[in-house]
């Protein structure tokens, strides 16, 4: 992660408020969202390419597992479905998308009990400051991925679907952030692609001015792009499992359920 003592400073006496914040991985998934800001934007230039995939241009992925998992009683990232952690079953649907998965844990946590469950391909950091929001989380992150297009997950999402990732990675070309929304107005931007530099910018802004909450990231982005979840998204996964998560244990059995039953 990058060590900027200037901003980490600033950033530093924010965080300070937040470490008795709650945030259950997955649970503030859905916020409403605001107008789409559509204005035009150059491109930046990206990071040195590491993809597997000559045909494109190299993709990074983040899984959120810092929360606390209040709702769940324990932590879900370790709780088995079909035979594996929970996590692991994010990562491995990943694997076809992106070239890079970093697992950013809280600021304690021993990673190396979450790099002993994932492939040893899956880097794990930690937050780089207490503060229980996926904010913290999302800024910790995109300061250690390497490619310019990152897309950002929940860790309680096993059905998530490469398919629709394949989209929002598509969709957010040329754009600050591809992001999921119901015809509602709910937002889904913790199954959602952002523009690396772009939005580490946007969300380190939003914590120094006290921002919790990933609307407040969102809207200082520039052009952000909304998918909508019933006219595209359903396209590539009309069941919407995608969007699946577990919060409880009822959802986990589920989930289990769902598996037994031939859910891919």
């Amino acid at each position: 992660m990058a060590r900027d003592g200037s901003r980490l400073g600033v950033l530093g006496l924010f965080y300070l408020h937040v470490n008795n914040i709650g945030w259950v991985g997955g649970e503030e998934t859905g916020v409403d969202a605001g107008e789409d800001n559509l204005a035009e934007v150059s491109t930046d230039p990206g990071v040195a390419e590491m993809t597997s995939n000559p045909a494109r241009p190299s993709r990074s992925a983040i899984i959120l597992a810092g929360g606390m998992s209040s709702r769940f009683g324990a932590n879900k990232a370790f709780q088995t479905l079909a035979g594996k952690p929970l996590i692991r079953h994010v990562a491995e649907r990943l694997s076809n998308v992106v070239d890079e998965v970093l697992v950013v844990v809280g600021r304690n946590a021993p990673t190396i009990e979450y790099s002993a469950i994932l492939s040893n391909s899956v880097r794990v950091i930690n937050d780089e400051v207490d503060g229980q929001t996926p904010l913290v989380g999302i800024v910790s992150g995109l300061r250690s991925v390497r490619s310019d297009h990152v897309a950002v997950l929940a860790c309680d999402i096993p059905f998530v679907k490469d398919s629709v990732l394949e989209l929002l990675f598509q969709r957010a070309i040329n754009a600050d952030a591809a992001i999921p929304r119901w015809k509602g107005g709910r937002i889904e931007p913790l199954e959602a692609v952002y523009r690396r530099a772009r939005t580490l910018l946007a969300g380190e802004e939003a914590l120094a001015h006290g921002g919790l909450s990933q609307r407040e990231m969102i809207n200082r982005l520039t052009r952000v792009v909304y998918v909508s979840v019933e006219d595209e998204v359903a396209v590539v996964d009309n069941g919407l499992r995608t969007f699946f998560n577990v919060n409880s244990r009822e959802d986990l059995a589920m989930a289990e359920k769902m598996i037994a039953g031939g859910c891919p």
